[in-house]
């Protein structure tokens, strides 16, 4: 089984020929640690939502948010 990820895309450069190179959607390394960041806040955000601090036997909720 061969996986990638989501936000890869075909790039192009010209130098007189077409070429073609993979490249992510999200933009460079930065941008894609930013997105990351995003989505653990999220994450976190929808665990705290949903928890009860009363309960002893505290865990997550059996379903997450797609990311």
């Amino acid at each position: 089984m061969v996986s990638s990820c989501r936000h890869l895309i075909v790039g192009m450069y010209w130098d007189g020929t077409r070429h073609r190179y993979g490249r992510c959607q999200l933009g460079d390394g930065a941008a894609r640690l930013a997105f990351l960041k995003t989505q653990i806040a999220d994450s976190d955000s929808y665990v705290n939502w949903h928890a009860d601090p009363d309960d002893v036997g505290l865990v997550p909720p059996p379903i997450m948010p797609p990311r």
